[in-house]
């Protein structure tokens, strides 16, 4: 009998000794993203979000479409949750039309958008690597300002 429940007491305690404990490459992220200087309500926000150089800007590894209507003081929130610990950038697009475009006039945005790292382009799409930022804490907040030309 106690032979027995040594067995058993040594065969929990070796199956135990080897479950699984997470490590700090697993845990989740949330990144929260503050989008400031929205114009107003109408249409409806994208916001993109890519973990690799080779998603951007067409082929996002997250993108999320956002009602307008919560917007307070030109200034809405939204969280990401569930992501890995990396770089990642940021890109939104104001589509006030909603039609899934951005929209010129004579080559001149007449829609907001905004960037990572607040970064403000001249002519053309910032360079990824401008746009990163470090997501390695469980939860981080950026502040991303709209940019409206027209």
């Amino acid at each position: 009998m106690i032979i027995r429940f040594l067995s058993l007491f040594l065969l929990t305690s070796v199956l135990t000794s080897f479950s699984p404990v997470p490590n700090d490459t697993e845990k989740e992220c949330a990144l929260s993203v503050e989008i400031k200087n929205v114009r107003n309500k109408d249409g409806v926000l994208y916001v993109f979000l890519y973990n690799y150089e080779n998603q951007y800007p067409d082929n996002p590894y997250k993108h999320l479409t956002i009602d307008k209507s919560n917007i307070v003081n030109e200034r809405i929130l939204i969280n990401l949750n569930g992501l890995a610990p990396g770089r990642y950038a940021v890109s939104i697009l104001d589509d006030e039309n909603i039609n899934e475009d951005m929209d010129f006039f004579l080559g001149i945005p007449t829609e907001g958008y905004g960037f990572s790292n607040n970064v403000r382009p001249w002519l053309s799409l910032p360079d990824y690597s401008d746009l990163l930022i470090d997501l390695n804490e469980v939860h981080k907040k950026i502040n991303i300002s709209l940019h409206y030309i027209l």
